[in-house]
């Protein structure tokens, strides 16, 4: 029971000690409610115990090899060797392009006599050449400025 006394300020401090504010008291009440089941756990969990091993079975048959693994980095560069024997001669270029304009001057072209005529056409539409030969083409006798350049390729024939 509390005494009273004259001073008010001091009879409220006083009731403010002995009367829990609402909040703990409901903090309190839920650590109460929620502290046998957690000791509850904690002596199942201690109870428990490691319970004797049995012994091993035999072992089961190899499985199949991985997958190859990443080559390794390059080794050392190996000594020199020898030096062999020289190569065949090389063969000069084995095809000749000829370009003959045609607005001054007959318009023929004829390949060497070791070569064979491959393509040719006449002027920038590319008209197809009269073949005279197999060696051999012509645009015309006339010369004439829109049959103008005529291109001939030659290829060196094998013997």
């Amino acid at each position: 029971m509390v005494r009273r006394r004259r001073n008010s300020a001091t009879n409220s401090a006083i009731l403010v000690l002995l009367v829990p504010a609402p909040r703990f008291s409901r903090m309190l009440m839920a650590i109460c409610r929620f502290l046998p089941i957690v000791l509850l756990c904690l002596a199942l969990a201690g109870c428990g115990g490691s319970s004797p091993q049995s012994p091993p079975g035999p072992s089961g048959p190899q499985g199949p090899p991985g997958p190859k693994g990443d080559a390794g980095p390059p080794g050392p560069p190996g000594p020199a060797g020898l030096q062999g024997p020289p190569g065949p001669p090389g063969t000069a270029s084995q095809t000749r392009v000829i370009k003959m304009n045609c607005g001054t001057q007959t318009c023929s072209v004829g390949c060497n006599v070791d070569e064979v005529l491959i393509a040719a056409y006449c002027g920038p539409s590319r008209r197809a050449p009269t073949v005279l030969s197999e060696s051999s083409v012509s645009c015309g006798i006339v010369p004439s400025a829109a049959d103008s350049p005529l291109v001939a390729v030659c290829v060196r024939a094998q013997q």
